[in-house]
């Protein structure tokens, strides 16, 4: 495999889907606190086994599917596998859409505000131009971006979990080695984690446009699917250091590296924190983007323009600011396991049973 086939069914891959999960949440530790460590050290490390494996067959088996009926939006791949259903799927999207627009955008502006003095508004604004300006440029300049992204990630994420093992090894040993290692609800967590990603999956099929052949969708799915579970594994590893009091704070990555001393390493993983969450807006909203090519390519014969893009990423921006200052986000948010079983019900079993069929159906190549 030459270098640009390996970036373009690898690395795009991979980077895309980890641009894309990483986020807020993600990114501050919050969700692996929560879902994988609160499992215990070995509970923890079986939830990510499971996490890894699930991200790894769904990916695959997304990435085949799209490659088979060369089709490589959300709509068009609904189709295929709940028909006119599809807008049910839509609308799960739009709502997780509209959740994860001003919870990232909360995010950007706290940065901004709690360690810098730099108003929020400001913060907010910051995260909205990078976005608007990425979804103009389209696809090729924001994959490009996310690559490298992900690799500074993995870089900063290495050197704080070298950093906090060498300082805290006796710790996360002895956490690792208890007597009475506790398993948690391993299996359950890791499965609503699971769930609650991949809703994203059938939105990043523009990432998979070079795949050609079914190893290439098989070797891409499992690759991106580790890799979109490396930084939860760092989390994990280096969260034993403070176990279990590490699980009541409410930015735990971030209060991990404050405790290491390191005023360059925080400001590294700040920088790169907040870029990542610029490129799970951007993300998304190609995906959306997508969407309206291949509609408007059904009206017209043509996708939308590069200004169109700027726009639906400027007003859906918007929206999503106005609904969260009106608290609707909130309200939302209480319901968003709800959501995650509805992805299950309209994505992940049609998958595994109608996708799985017309995979087999149309043969190996």
């Amino acid at each position: 495999m030459n270098a640009s086939k390996f970036i373009r069914i690898i690395l795009i891959p991979a980077a895309v889907f980890q641009s894309v999960i990483f986020g807020g949440a993600y990114g501050t530790g919050r969700e692996t606190a929560e879902y994988i460590s609160s499992n215990g050290p070995i509970g923890g490390m079986l939830s990510l086994a499971l996490i890894a494996l699930g991200f790894g067959v769904i990916l695959s088996l997304s990435f085949e599917l799209a490659r088979t009926a060369k089709v490589y939006e959300y709509r068009g791949f609904l189709k295929l596998l709940i028909g006119r259903a599809w807008v049910l799927f839509e609308i799960l999207f739009i709502i997780g859409l509209l959740i994860c627009l001003a919870v990232n955008g909360s995010a950007a502006g706290s940065i901004l505000s709690d360690r810098y003095g730099i108003p929020s508004i400001l913060g907010i604004v910051l995260l909205f131009s990078a976005v608007i300006i990425l979804n103009y440029f389209g696809r090729n300049i924001l994959e490009k971006s996310m690559a490298i992204c992900m690799l500074a990630l993995l870089t900063v994420l290495l050197i704080f979990c070298v950093l906090t093992v060498s300082q805290s090894y006796d710790a996360i040993a002895a956490a690792f080695t208890s007597e009475q290692p506790s398993y948690g609800s391993w299996l359950k967590k890791g499965s609503q984690f699971t769930l609650y990603t991949v809703s994203v999956i059938p939105v990043l099929l523009y990432c998979s446009r070079d795949i050609s052949s079914r190893r290439e969708a098989i070797i891409s799915g499992f690759t991106a699917g580790v890799l979109g579970v490396v930084p939860a594994l760092v989390f994990h590893v280096t969260f034993m250091a403070s176990y279990p009091a590490i699980l009541d704070e409410p930015l735990p990555t971030y209060w991990m590296i404050g405790q290491l001393a390191s005023p360059w390493l925080m400001v590294t993983y700040l920088v790169i924190l907040f870029a990542m969450i610029i490129q799970t807006v951007a993300g998304l909203l190609q995906g959306v983007n997508e969407r309206l090519d291949s509609w408007h390519f059904e009206l017209r014969g043509r996708p939308c323009g590069s200004a169109m893009h700027a726009s639906v990423a400027t007003a859906t921006l918007l929206v999503g600011l106005l609904l969260a200052n009106f608290g609707i986000t909130a309200l939302v948010a209480k319901g968003y396991g709800n959501i995650a079983w509805g992805h299950l019900i309209v994505y992940v079993i049609p998958l595994f049973t109608i996708g799985l069929y017309k995979i087999l159906k149309a043969g190996r190549s």
